[in-house]
């Protein structure tokens, strides 16, 4: 084997990046193991990747630090449910645990069309638990961030030019500014709705 023609044929690179087939792979750590050249330019290849993707990382800013402890707290006041103490629903809410808090609000038989029990407001926080059997007009929020987590039932959103379905555990985030809407696809919907004052 013309060992510096091996090292120069880029082959190595590759196997740093992870590119290679599962053959290629284990011809290179084979190689490795009979030339202790090869095992040292591999060795200096992945040092260098090393040394440039430090030299080059860019650090998230505090905004992301601050949205993972508020995720983790939440996560953490989700444990205990404390009407107190509500958490912030999000992507990552459990709808039910939300489904049990809620339950006693929730009529078996509905007559109206839609029933609404705000369960936690303050200066900018407001959650509240909507029954409806009838759909949701177009809205549009210039001043507030509306989400809602579907407890029971299923509903086609219409947001912006984007359409989807949500069924129970089924999260959305309204950004501002979007004219949005909401098709019910079952007799009834049973949510969480939240509002954020800005």
């Amino acid at each position: 084997m013309n060992i510096e023609q091996y090292i120069e044929s880029g082959i190595l690179q590759e196997y740093s990046l992870g590119v290679l087939s599962e053959q290629e792979r284990v011809a290179v750590e084979r190689d490795c193991a009979l030339y202790p050249e090869i095992k040292m330019a591999l060795r200096n290849i992945e040092l260098g990747l090393q040394k440039f993707a430090e030299a080059n990382a860019v650090w998230p800013g505090p905004e992301l630090q601050d949205s993972i402890w508020n995720t983790l707290e939440n996560l953490n006041k989700e444990k205990q449910m404390d009407p107190e103490d509500l958490p912030i629903i999000n992507e990552f809410t459990d709808y039910r645990k939300w489904l049990t808090l809620v339950k006693e609000l929730v009529p078996k038989q509905q007559d109206e069309d839609r029933i609404c029990h705000v369960i936690r407001h303050t200066d900018t926080i407001t959650q509240m638990m909507l029954a409806s059997k009838t759909d949701f007009e177009p809205e549009m929020h210039t001043d507030l961030h509306e989400s809602f987590i579907i407890l029971e039932g299923r509903c086609e959103c219409y947001v912006g030019d984007r359409t989807f379905q949500l069924g129970p555990g089924g999260f959305t985030a309204i950004p501002l500014d979007e004219m949005h809407s909401v098709k019910l696809l079952s007799p009834r919907v049973v949510a969480i709705l939240q509002r954020i004052a800005m």
